[in-house]
């Protein structure tokens, strides 16, 4: 009864102190547990009608304008050990960063990211099925990197992270290298102008001037992801007309 009572206190307070990483958690493993009963089979839930659905497959993207898949992609995994190394990664990473910079900043660093990552692979993996948290997290990496250097905190663990990461991205085959360096560069750039930039600001600008100057600076990230977005899949439809 006691060890039942100190986890169920230990969820709610994960819940209560670092709400989004729950729910990012929560909302994978949500969908994975959907696919694999759709599918019928732990390892093989990437054959159900949602994962088809919802993974990136760019061409889709493209030619039948199916926006949704840069983002529904990331909430979609490979069988079990691919979710459950990812959401370790979240967890950590959350546990890190979210109530540093506040909720809805970490949210929307992780979101771009997540974006980020699939823009990339609109570039550079065209022919490839890609899902997986992976570019969001990567992007958190970042972002962490980022903070930790403006304020001259030690940044040797995220370092090394980084460095052990990115090398299994090229070592390990079907890893999709361009949607971690997509999203860690951008979730490095959005937390520079989202987190960084407002505090270096004057003081007569005041709280509300850097709120909101962090607040443009990272729209102005999401209006040049989206934008990239659009000319990687006007590229490619171009493409797609001329080999018709």
């Amino acid at each position: 009864m006691t060890t039942q009572t100190h986890r169920g206190g230990a969820v709610s307070r994960f819940f209560r102190l670092q709400p989004v990483t729950a729910w990012l958690i929560t909302a994978n493993l949500a969908v994975y547990a959907a696919t694999v009963a759709q599918a019928r089979s732990m390892l093989g839930n990437n054959a159900s009608a949602l994962f088809e659905a919802t993974a990136l497959y760019p061409p889709l993207v493209a030619v039948q304008d199916e926006w949704w898949r840069l983002l529904t992609s990331t909430f979609q995994h490979f069988g079990p050990m691919h979710l459950l190394l990812n959401m370790y990664m979240l967890w950590i990473l959350g546990l890190g960063i979210e109530r540093s910079i506040g909720h809805l900043r970490f949210l929307a660093l992780y979101m771009v990211s997540a974006l980020g990552g699939s823009v990339a692979v609109m570039f550079y993996g065209q022919n490839a099925l890609t899902a997986g948290a992976s570019g969001a997290i990567f992007g958190l990496m970042g972002a962490y990197a980022i903070v930790a250097m403006s304020m001259r905190l030690d940044v040797k663990g995220i370092g090394l992270l980084l460095v052990l990461n990115i090398g299994v991205s090229f070592l390990v085959p079907g890893i999709s290298l361009a949607a971690h360096l997509g999203g860690l560069g951008v979730g490095a750039v959005a937390a520079f102008a989202l987190v960084v930039l407002p505090r270096r600001l004057p003081n007569r600008v005041g709280r509300r001037g850097r709120e909101v100057a962090s607040w443009l600076g990272y729209l102005l990230v999401v209006v040049l992801v989206v934008a990239a977005a659009w000319y990687a899949a006007d590229t490619m439809s171009l493409g797609s007309l001329l080999t018709r």
